[in-house]
């Protein structure tokens, strides 16, 4: 992929002159947005005069083990993608590295305290609509998973030191990217998210990102606009996810107007009709693109107003994280991408 060219692929992302180029003003108001938020500084500060919990995010492992050692942290999170081919015995070979990161006793020093494991797209042993034919003929073997907890659709509370608790809830289902063979898919477009999370969750894990975060903006956003507002309503501390490799990272969120006004002017710059000629079709006429830059100006001053809020007025820290963990480096398949650690 040249410097000026398209990327090849819609899960690999453009590269930094072919944005700026065919992407000038986006380039440039994304830009001073992340610099407001990262000068508002953390979204969210542990509770005062007790342990912090050290959360330790992965995703899109594809049947490889890293060859590094993961970040010490009291819980470790898996977003989904455990392998490639989705059978029963390479997702036990996942397992069982997996339970090799837990603390092997109750007071122990080594290991992960918890252990949580929702299902990725490529993992079809867990939608019966997308098991191999030798997984349903064999469907009286099961898998061994130890201490470690699989969420589907489900909710668990768990224990930390210092009586602290938090209450985790996963969800696999993903929009379609692929054949039958792989698990918990829905067409894009439908909603599969309204009202299906609890209001009381802490962490949220999931495989799909939800729209516009993490998720590769400059291909049109691979997330998902329903997950987006269910988030929203729910607004977790915590959101893990992955699928997408080239979105990896960690994400300051707020829940205000600063975080809505940029999910709008992304939504503006990158949802643009195919038969619209103008704005990202030729080089630089974005800059004439008169509403989107003013919805990057409303974006920029609802991002001093936060930074305000927060720095000089004391505003309360509500906001939280959204984490994509993939391991996986953009379109290859190396684990070259770093664990993501975030304190709650």
């Amino acid at each position: 992929m040249g410097l000026l060219s398209p990327p090849n692929s819609p899960f690999a992302p453009p590269s930094f002159f072919y944005q700026l180029i065919f992407h000038p003003l986006t380039t440039c108001f994304t830009f001073f947005h992340h610099l407001f938020v990262y000068l508002r500084g953390p979204p969210y500060l542990p509770p005062k005069n007790r342990i912090p919990i050290r959360v330790v995010c992965i995703s899109d492992t594809h049947s490889k083990i890293p060859r590094y050692a993961l970040p010490k942290g009291d819980l470790l999170i898996h977003s989904g993608d455990l392998t490639n081919n989705g059978n029963l015995a390479s997702i036990q070979q996942s397992i069982d590295w997996l339970k090799t990161l837990q603390k092997p006793w109750y007071g122990s020093s080594d290991g992960f305290r918890h252990i949580v494991v929702v299902a990725g797209n490529h993992d079809s042993y867990f939608d019966e609509r997308s098991r191999s034919t030798h997984d349903k003929r064999n469907s009286t073997r099961k898998l061994d998973w130890g201490k470690i907890i699989y969420l589907q659709h489900s909710a668990v509370k768990l224990p930390f030191p210092d009586d602290r608790r938090l209450k985790v809830y996963g969800a696999p289902q993903i929009p379609k990217c692929g054949g039958k063979e792989f698990a918990f898919q829905y067409n894009r477009g439908q909603d599969a998210w309204t009202d299906t999370i609890p209001d009381d969750i802490d962490v949220l894990v999931t495989h799909n990102p939800p729209k516009w975060h993490l998720d590769l903006p400059g291909s049109g956003g691979l997330g998902d606009e329903y997950e987006l507002k269910e988030v929203w309503r729910v607004k977790p501390t915590l959101q893990a996810f992955g699928h997408v490799h080239s979105g990896h990272g960690t994400e300051a969120v707020w829940w205000d107007e600063s975080q809505k006004c940029y999910e709008e002017f992304l939504a503006a710059a990158y949802n643009k009709p195919v038969a619209q000629p103008a704005s990202h079709r030729l080089p630089l006429t974005e800059l004439i693109d008169l509403p989107l830059f003013m919805r990057g100006i409303r974006m920029l001053v609802a991002d001093i107003r936060g930074l305000l809020w927060t720095r000089l007025w004391g505003g309360a820290r509500n906001g939280g994280y959204m984490v994509n963990g993939a391991l996986t480096y953009q379109t290859t398949e190396k684990l070259y991408n770093k664990p993501q650690v975030v304190v709650l």
